[in-house]
């Protein structure tokens, strides 16, 4: 339990004043608490305008009540936030040297996106609208969580996802290392998990999956081996057919389906291949087979369908135009 005995008091920074500064006094009011379990008996109570003063000065209180939106997105010199919080919304999103969120939270909403020093995370937050943790460098999250939405995209160091979480939608695209999800993870609405590293669902866990925002079943999820690439050019739906395409992947699809070859030449591995594959409603695919001269691994690159020539496509994977690509050596 942390407590709090600000009594009313002027709370102000510790620091020397020199020449010329004044001295920056903030008038905070106590507020009782809510949860005698993990709050302290009272907390200060500040506008957004004085917490930011407070968290920039130091030290960091314990608790803090904040009247109205804190925003510190882009706070190079944050690096703690108070265990016990309360604000409308908090936005720490690109702040570098943050590494610990509160253990107690309540607030609208929560934007720590892209917080790379953030590894671990846990405690007991309550966020009406979501929590976006997108592109943060956290690795394990167990906590005791309620809100409308939890987004982890791109987490690409996240192994572990536990706790009592409760959320309408849940988005872990992107996160390739985590493979499991908690047995006690609550999700009423969709699981985003394109790119991610799941291959089933914990028992007793029924949601609507997506890819890329596109409603999938568990097969198309989770086994992509039984798709065939007929089933792709079968598929009328120009989104699922994209998705399926994306989970059987451009080289076994051209294995199994072929396509009109558009040019060939040779390099240091062999010979290459344009290929096209035309779709009902939707662009063709092209794509250059090549052949790796180290492994003498086949591969299939997926370019534009304006690309005409071997040499312009394997100059677009390089990011350069045809005339500009003159490798003196391909490895």
């Amino acid at each position: 339990m942390f407590r709090v005995g600000s009594g009313g008091r002027l709370i102000s920074a510790p620091r020397r004043e020199g020449p010329g500064e004044e001295r920056v006094e903030v008038k905070v009011q106590p507020v009782p608490t809510t949860s005698p379990s993990h709050a302290p008996g009272t907390a200060p109570t500040v506008t957004p305008d004085q917490a930011r003063t407070l968290l920039r000065r130091g030290p960091v209180p314990p608790a803090l009540h904040v009247t109205g939106p804190l925003n510190l997105g882009g706070s190079t010199w944050l690096r703690a936030l108070p265990e016990w919080l309360r604000c409308t919304s908090l936005n720490v999103e690109g702040c570098p040297n943050l590494s610990a969120l509160p253990t107690d939270l309540q607030s609208d909403s929560l934007n720590a996106r892209n917080t790379t020093s953030l590894h671990e995370v846990d405690g007991r937050w309550s966020v009406r609208d979501g929590v976006d943790l997108s592109g943060s460098g956290v690795r394990t999250l167990n906590a005791d969580l309620r809100a409308s939405r939890l987004t982890l995209g791109n987490c690409r160091a996240l192994t572990r996802l536990e706790g009592r979480i409760s959320v309408g939608h849940l988005d872990v695209s992107g996160c390739a290392s985590l493979t499991t999800l908690g047995a006690d993870l609550h999700v009423t609405g969709s699981l985003e998990l394109a790119d991610s590293g799941l291959t089933a669902l914990p028992p007793g866990l029924r949601v609507r999956l997506q890819w890329r925002g596109v409603p999938v079943d568990a097969r198309v999820a989770f086994r992509p081996d039984t798709i065939a690439g007929r089933e792709v050019l079968l598929t009328r739906n120009v989104q699922r057919r994209r998705v399926l395409l994306d989970r059987i992947g451009v080289e076994r699809f051209l294995a199994e389906v072929g396509g009109l070859i558009l040019d060939r030449d040779r390099d240091a591995g062999g010979e290459r291949q344009l290929v096209r594959v035309p779709f009902d409603d939707d662009e063709p695919l092209v794509a250059v087979l090549v052949r790796c001269p180290s492994t003498g691994g086949r591969y299939a690159l997926r370019v534009p369908p304006h690309i005409h020539t071997c040499a312009g496509a394997v100059a677009w994977t390089a990011g350069l135009d045809p005339g500009e690509y003159h490798p003196l050596r391909e490895a």
